[in-house]
């Protein structure tokens, strides 16, 4: 059964039922009902989100969902609705420039596919390699800033704005300012060749 094998990977891997949940981006509550054996809920996202943070495949789980006789639920679907929930649950590939530029990609990133969510709909991300971008304690030179350009910020928001004739880091204030919203940064820590 589901609710035994979750359990079980679980108390194996040594962590709680809150600390499963916020691996798995997934509330508490959610956890503990999959553990009694309440699969009412289940979706093929939740179920990806799950495998993952237990590090197990997604088909034994989904497996033991369709044992237990939930067929009808996952069935009721769309294969478009299926679609989209297995999308979301993969990572958003985020191409990245030597500068803001540059038309040149020097390499990619991964980034939760969450973050280029806005407003419902999907935009696109872009990296910049800040090697000469630094703000605070937040941003450092070699640092990989994720940047969406048609993302609505909110007052503070770190931004890429045009100062004079270089691009610099500071907090929104104005719409005219803004040139990227700066949605995550990714500490460099060492390069491997």
């Amino acid at each position: 059964m589901l609710s035994e094998y979750v359990k079980g990977t679980r108390s194996k891997r040594g962590l709680s039922q809150a600390e499963l949940a916020k691996l798995a981006d997934l509330s508490p509550s959610f956890i503990c009902r999959i553990e009694k054996g309440d699969y009412k809920s289940v979706t093929l996202a939740s179920l990806n989100k799950l495998s993952r943070a237990l590090k197990v495949p997604i088909n034994e789980l989904s497996n033991f969902v369709l044992e237990k006789g939930h067929r009808e639920d996952l069935l009721k679907k769309t294969p478009y609705e299926i679609m989209n929930e297995l999308q979301l649950s993969l990572p958003a590939v985020v191409p990245v420039y030597a500068a803001i530029d540059s038309r040149q990609i020097i390499e990619y990133v991964f980034v939760p596919r969450e973050l280029a969510l806005s407003g419902g709909r999907e935009m696109k991300l872009i990296g910049i390699k800040s090697s000469d971008l630094e703000y605070d304690n937040v941003v450092h030179k070699g640092d990989i800033i994720i940047c969406g350009k048609d993302m609505e910020p909110a007052l503070g928001d770190l931004c890429l704005k045009m100062e004079g004739d270089r691009m610099v880091i500071a907090p929104y204030k104005r719409k005219e300012d803004i040139f990227a919203l700066i949605v995550q940064v990714v500490r460099v820590v060492k390069q491997l060749n």
